[in-house]
């Protein structure tokens, strides 16, 4: 495996980290992977989740670019009156045109835990060079079924201790990972006012596209309780084609735990292997679509 880092942007003013499996061993034409951050946290990603996926992915012959969106990490600020929403959009845009430009390929694969997963969704939306999408605890909303299984929280030991410890996480008396104390505070970079309809449309116009979207969530997340709650949400179930979802009850929100961090790592280098190596089934256009209620 071969790493090197990459100026893109304005003035060469964003950065990223190119990882390449060796001469000979990549998998051509096969989409670029990029990872977002998560929230603040710089391209390394939450208990270095980011990079720990990055290299397996790599092992298996795909390309991944790591990068910092302006702002953040080695990555300084883009100029300019911008909503964060399209500072975000022009970031991936300036990293998919460097990236095509180096590599003479123009399809990615976006990767992003909470507001990284927030800001793939946004990018696919609009940009038709996204075939793919993994979305780490992305954006939800809460359903009366939420309500429902959220109280039988109350009955689990695990519930208080979690509780607990992100009290003191944001009142900064622990000595756990700053990484995680700032993840706390990632929902201040979804957008506002989001609304359900909008994004179960947006997440249509993508299956019509064709982009092949794989969902994770962890219990670890406040905003979700069960596998159950994705249909509430936008009348989807998912199914093995386009659309899969896996939902990690014992999974905190930013893969604190070795063995949690193992289990999705796996899971989306086996997604990413049957979806887009050459040697797997190739997706049909005509493929059937997620049951709609």
């Amino acid at each position: 495996m071969k790493e090197s880092v990459v100026k893109f942007g304005p003035k060469q003013t964003l950065v990223g980290v190119l990882s390449e499996p060796e001469a000979g061993h990549e998998i051509q034409g096969s989409p670029i992977a990029v990872i977002l951050n998560a929230g603040i946290i710089h391209r390394v990603g939450p208990f270095r989740l980011h990079v720990q996926l990055a290299r397996r992915l790599v092992s298996q012959g795909f390309r991944v670019f790591r990068l910092d969106m302006s702002g953040l990490g080695d990555s300084q600020i883009r100029v300019g009156k911008l909503s964060a929403d399209e500072r975000a959009k022009r970031d991936v845009e300036d990293a998919f045109d460097a990236l095509s430009t180096r590599l003479g390929v123009d399809r990615f694969v976006l990767i992003g835990l909470c507001a990284g997963a927030y800001n793939s969704h946004r990018v696919s939306v609009a940009d038709e060079r996204v075939v793919g999408a993994v979305f780490m605890d992305g954006i939800v909303f809460r359903t009366l079924g939420f309500y429902l299984r959220d109280m039988l929280r109350f009955l689990r030991p695990r519930f208080y201790r979690n509780a607990i410890k992100r009290r003191l996480l944001r009142s900064g008396f622990t000595s756990e990972s700053q990484a995680e104390a700032k993840e706390l505070a990632a929902s201040e970079f979804f957008g506002e006012n989001l609304d359900r309809e909008k994004t179960k449309r947006e997440i249509d116009l993508l299956l019509e596209r064709n982009v092949r979207m794989l969902f994770l969530y962890t219990d670890g997340y406040d905003d979700i309780c069960g596998r159950a709650q994705f249909k509430e949400m936008y009348g989807i179930k998912p199914n093995n084609n386009l659309l899969q979802l896996e939902y990690y009850a014992k999974s905190e929100h930013t893969y604190r735990l070795t063995e949690n961090r193992k289990v999705a790592i796996e899971r989306i280098a086996n997604w990413f292997d049957t979806g887009f190596h050459p040697k797997a089934s190739q997706i049909d256009t005509e493929l059937k679509q997620p049951v709609l209620s």
